[in-house]
């Protein structure tokens, strides 16, 4: 007898060929049984079974329709189909212990009208069709009540589907993809299916009207993966397929696979043939977003009220003149007539606005090619072309490499590993440029940027769909074979060079032993010649000599005893002659000594006396009369006559002080700093860098007396003017707006947060001595008091690696980086630099620095402005900016606080993406601090008050009532109060609380 799986609980059942109908011992559910008459049937059943368990039910479905198709009068075969087509499961109900139906493929068409189960009633006995129809009936309540379900739920825009846990029960990579885009198309007003959120609330168990609600309701499905396993995951599988179908029959939804860490020919064959995006590609998410509009924006566009009007309706979709124009198109293709074939393509789609034909036939006439075959054999030729260049390159690179070898001119300072890498770089990089590089280049320009392709795919039939797949599939299965042509190329080259650098060595230390016997006997002859010579050496001159010879003969037996023994012969000869000599003097002094004293004495006492006493009193008159540049020449002059080197310092004090006296703060600071430790000198130094620094902050230019306030440490109040003068300045926030959560500075250092804290950028609790914060993306960053800082969060791309820092007196978080300001004017920047953003080691004389989404802004001392990063939307052209007093960085614009109230925004480049008019402050007046958020910018003015333009979905502009502010900040969606009296109020999106800062007190108000 056969043994067959049970449908329920997979335990296993013996049943004979006649049996149609049975009961599992394991589970006591009652079930039809299939007719095997062999155990190949009995297999395929099993592994249908089997697959449909696991939810994988495409892959059952098939095995039950090959079943179907050798035998279609197999009533269970149909069944199962059945089952499948509906995503059905048994589950154990714990409380009555029956095994009921689940269905994971809801779907409007009703399982009883279901063509394989009216199939299997067809072709069943008395008793298995009426158990057929006793479980149909319970499908059937089960997927009303789905349907009742569904009806209730919200409708989306966007379903996102992805793998929320890997094989050990950890987050996936994916999710965290995922969520990114979740949180960037809610931010675009989106509503967004995301299952980690959306079902955060209900129960696993009836998740399924929820998914077939969104499934159906969304327009746009996102697909992410990081690995094709993850992809073809069950449930992930479930839902783009189920979407697939749907989009089969509405051609107005859009599936869009996204990718990282992997290649797009890897993705799944259904998805493959799609539109794709790469997700470590920069500016991915500004694509998808654009991506996802277009389709959205376009369908309401379609829903919305049209005015009546006359249309004259010149033939219907696939009608015969849109076929006979779709035929003289191909024909002018095939005959090179271009701009005919083009006029033909153009009447169709004014007829047929969705043909995918003839936006295949536009691609066509754009790349002058004369049908698909001939495109893809162009695209293909000019690969192999390149791939070609690149490998002559190659062999030429090698070629010099070889004859290097071959000349002797590597060794000493090349390795076996250096050269191979030498010899296979060039081939190795054709690979990976192939692999990697210019295929993705491949992708972006052919398959994902051009619109008329693109449209082509969105309104293909199943005949249209197999020509655009042959054109991808001829393209980069060449690639795929040049790749593996490649990886041969470099493991053969890899084997050669390997086996010719071991006969190089070989030769090399052959050659190298016959040249050290030679020098090891020429070294004894010239030893043995030196120590003869030496032993008749009786010069110094000769004996220098010999030590030189010696010192050639580095390592040579005694060489080193020889060197000494010469150097202390000469030191001898050398004090021989010395005393000689000496002794020779004394007598020549003896004889005209008493004749010499009288006349030197004389000379003495002119030149050492009374010359300098003349001069010396000369110099006190210049010094006694102000004259201290004169007096400090005289002096120097004198040398160390008297007291004259101590009377040069006295005269730079006096001439420091009088620069002091008369408010020369900077000249004074330098001449008591280059006095060093004279008298008072360090403390008059400091006395003037701290009145140099009163005088900037009276003249209001407070980041620079911030700054200068920093440098001089615990002089006087310098910490506590530090602080007054950074807050005055904009550069130290006591509040800061990120885009999903919010930090606040209280008045004993420590730091609040709240809400959203996926990455811990919320764990701020144990922060003290801290001086200004500033919120991220995904991260927190806060200032200390001794110029260091902390961070905390996602630090993808190493945007919380900033605990080296020292010496920085203001920072700003941007998504993906962090910025930090020096006390020299100079600026430290880490995180991802996609854009450049992180490009500002070369800035100097600044000030105040902002960080935006992707670009970087830094104000300098005489109020201009540089920026680098992401110019997409002209948020970079700052150049032209003068008279700037503080600067803030959106998402997509800058913000410019001038000196006289006003403000100046980057002009907006065009682009409609994130244009909502934030850039509209040129009527702003009495304005004393800016803030731009994500796509929105607020101002306050003099009174307290709060002006606001921009995006305003979520009312985060909404601030018109707001009084008593002291300071703003806008994040992604959201806008910040901080009021005088400590408190704070927020408006705007509040989903993940990131508003909730009614309940904080004592937030450090600055000074303003």
């Amino acid at each position: 007898m056969a043994v067959i799986k049970c449908k329920m609980c997979g335990g296993d059942m013996e049943i004979s060929p006649e049996k149609s109908f049975g009961t599992c011992e394991y589970c006591g559910s009652t079930m039809t049984l299939p007719k095997v008459s062999d155990e190949q049937r009995a297999a395929a059943f099993n592994r249908g079974n089997h697959f449909r368990r696991m939810g994988e039910f495409d892959k059952a479905l098939g095995v039950y329709e090959r079943i179907v198709a050798e035998d279609d009068t197999d009533a269970e075969a149909h069944w199962c189909c059945a089952l499948c087509r509906f995503g059905i499961e048994y589950v154990e109900d714990p409380a009555s212990y029956e095994w009921l139906p689940t269905c994971h493929r809801a779907s409007f068409d009703s399982f009883l009208e279901d063509v394989d189960y009216l199939a299997a009633l067809e072709h069943s006995d008395g008793i298995t069709r009426r158990q057929y129809q006793k479980d149909a009936a319970k499908i059937a309540e089960v997927q009303r009540g789905i349907l009742a379900t569904s009806q209730n739920a919200e409708p989306y825009d966007v379903f996102i589907s992805y793998k929320e846990l890997d094989a050990n029960g950890e987050r996936t990579k994916d999710s965290i993809l995922a969520q990114d885009i979740y949180y960037q198309l809610v931010e675009q007003g989106r509503r967004v299916f995301f299952s980690r959120i959306t079902l955060e609330d209900i129960p696993g168990t009836q998740y399924e009207p929820y998914i077939f609600a969104a499934l159906n309701s969304a327009k746009v499905m996102i697909v992410v993966g990081t690995s094709p396993e993850n992809l073809n995951a069950v449930w992930v599988k479930n839902e783009w397929s189920r979407f697939l179908a749907m989009m089969r029959k509405d051609k107005s939804k859009l599936l869009i696979p996204c990718y990282r860490d992997m290649d797009a020919y890897d993705l799944p064959e259904q998805l493959a043939v799609l539109m794709s995006y790469d997700m470590g590609r920069i500016g991915f998410i500004q694509d998808l977003i654009r991506g996802v509009s277009k389709v959205l924006d376009a369908e309401k566009q379609k829903e919305a009220p049209q005015k009546k009007e006359t249309v004259i309706v010149q033939q219907s979709s696939g009608g015969p003149n849109v076929q006979a124009l779709l035929k003289r198109g191909e024909m002018a293709l095939a005959d090179g007539k271009w701009d005919d074939a083009k006029g033909y393509y153009d009447r169709v789609l004014d007829m047929d606005a969705e043909c995918g034909e003839a936006y295949l036939g536009l691609f066509l006439v754009e790349k002058k090619s004369r049908n698909v075959d001939e495109y893809t054999a162009e695209q293909i030729e000019r690969l192999r072309s390149c791939r070609q260049e690149k490998l002559t390159a190659c062999d030429q690179q090698e070629e010099r490499i070889q004859k290097a070898v071959q000349d002797n001119m590597l060794p000493g300072y090349l390795d076996e590993e250096k050269l191979v890498s030498l010899f296979t770089f060039n081939r190795t990089y054709t690979s990976q440029l192939h692999s990697r590089q210019e295929q993705l280049q491949e992708k972006k320009d052919f398959f994902k940027e051009n619109h008329t392709l693109n449209r082509a795919k969105q309104y293909a039939d199943p005949a249209l769909m197999e020509k655009l797949k042959k054109m991808e599939d001829g393209v980069l299965g060449f690639l795929r074979d040049a790749i593996a042509e490649a990886q041969a190329e470099d493991d053969a080259n890899i084997a050669r060079v390997t086996a010719e650098y071991a006969a190089h060595l070989e030769k090399a230390e052959a050659t190298a032993n016959s040249m050290g016997q030679e020098s090891r006997s020429k070294r004894e002859a010239d030893y043995e010649e030196a120590c003869r010579a030496l032993e008749r050496a009786s010069g110094v001159d000769e004996l220098e000599k010999l030590s030189k010879h010696f010192a050639a003969l580095n390592g040579y037996k005694d060489w080193s005893e020889k060197i000494k023994h010469c150097k202390e012969t000469a030191q001898m000869l050398l004090r021989k002659k010395k005393k000689a000599a000496q002794q020779k003097t004394r007598k020549i002094i003896a004889i005209t000594g008493t004749v010499a004293v009288l006349a030197v004495a004389a000379f003495l006492i002119a030149t050492k006396i009374v010359i300098p006493t003349k001069q010396y009193n000369a110099a006190m008159e210049q010094f006694s009369s102000g004259d201290y540049a004169g007096a400090e020449i005289a002096f120097e002059a004198l040398g160390d006559f008297k007291d004259s080197t101590e009377k040069v310092s006295e005269v730079k004090y006096a001439a420091a002080m009088e620069q002091f006296t008369n408010g020369d703060y900077a000249g004074a600071e330098a001449a008591f700093e280059a006095l060093g430790s004279f008298g008072d000198s360090a403390e008059k130094c400091m006395e003037a860098r701290y009145a140099a620094t009163e005088a900037k902050y009276t003249a209001g230019k407070y980041s620079e007396a911030a700054m200068m306030f920093f440098k001089a440490g615990d002089y006087k109040d310098s910490k506590a003017r530090y602080i007054e003068a950074g807050q005055k300045a904009g550069m130290h926030h006591t509040v800061s707006a990120g885009t999903y959560h919010t930090v606040g500075l209280k008045s004993d250092d420590t730091v609040v947060a709240v809400r959203y804290n996926e990455y811990g950028q919320c764990n701020v609790s144990g922060w003290t001595d801290i001086v200004a914060v500033s919120a991220g993306i995904g991260h927190t960053v806060g200032l200390k008091t001794d110029g260091t800082v902390v961070a905390v969060g996602f630090s993808d791309g190493g945007r919380c690696d900033v605990s080296d820092w020292t010496d920085i007196v203001a920072v700003s978080a941007g998504n993906w980086h962090t910025v930090g300001l020096k006390s020299d004017g100079t600026v430290v920047a880490v995180g991802n630099n996609d854009y450049g953003q992180c490009d500002v080691s070369g800035w100097t004389d600044i000030v105040t620095v902002s960080a935006g989404s992707f670009h970087t802004v830094g104000l300098k001392s005489d109020g201009t402005v540089v920026a680098v990063g992401n110019n997409d939307y002209g948020q970079c052209d700052v150049s032209g900016w003068t008279d700037i007093v503080t600067v803030s960085a959106g998402h997509s614009h800058t913000v410019g606080l001038k000196s006289d109230g006003t403000v100046v925004a980057t002009k907006y480049s065009g682009k409609s993406t994130y244009n909502y008019g934030q850039c509209n402050v040129s009527g702003w007046t009495d304005i004393v601090a800016v803030s731009a958020g994500h796509s929105h910018t607020v101002g306050l003015k003099s009174d307290g008050t709060v002006v606001a333009v921009g995006w305003n979905d979520y009312g985060q502009c909404d601030v018109s009532d707001w009084t008593d502010i002291v300071a703003v900040s806008a994040g992604g969606g959201y806008t910040v109060g901080l009021k005088s009296d400590g408190t704070v109020v927020a408006v705007g999106y509040n989903d993940d609380g990131r508003c909730d800062v009614s309940d904080w007190r004592d937030i450090i108000v600055p000074k303003v």
